[in-house]
């Protein structure tokens, strides 16, 4: 018995319909892990609450204190005997303003020597974060 060859011979396809679906399920993978990475990259602390607030949008010298009374300037660890060096640093004859962000539970003595010396070096434009609470009743 004689076969036939061509008959069982097919030309190889390239199925396209799983590849896309392999490709958008990559993409949607490495999207999530970008955004949980810059989400880990901020400090997580939570402002106090102010009833008369306002919101700062142009650029500011940020210096934050989480609730272990560790300070970061512009989100980079620094200790309480050296910031005042790098504020003037970062300053750079700039201006800018300069916003305290302290969490609810770090110690208050801190934030306040943190004002101190910055208005004791000549720093006229610093203010504290605090999110806006609505008292409508």
């Amino acid at each position: 018995m004689k076969l036939n060859k061509s008959r069982f011979q097919q030309t190889a396809r390239f199925e396209l319909l799983p590849l896309i679906d392999v490709i958008f399920l990559l993409l949607i993978f490495f999207i999530f892990v970008m955004l949980k990475m810059t989400m880990q990259n901020g400090i997580s602390i939570e402002l106090p609450q102010a009833v008369a607030s306002q919101s700062q949008t142009k650029e500011m010298l940020t210096i934050s204190i989480d609730k272990e009374d560790q300070i970061f300037i512009n989100q980079q660890i620094t200790d309480i005997d050296s910031f005042l060096g790098r504020v003037v640093d970062l300053q750079n004859n700039n201006k800018l303003p300069i916003l305290i962000r302290g969490d609810q539970q770090a110690n208050l003595g801190v934030a306040l020597s943190i004002l101190g010396d910055l208005r004791a070096a000549g720093f006229e434009h610093v203010a504290f974060a605090a999110e806006k609470i609505n008292r409508d009743k």
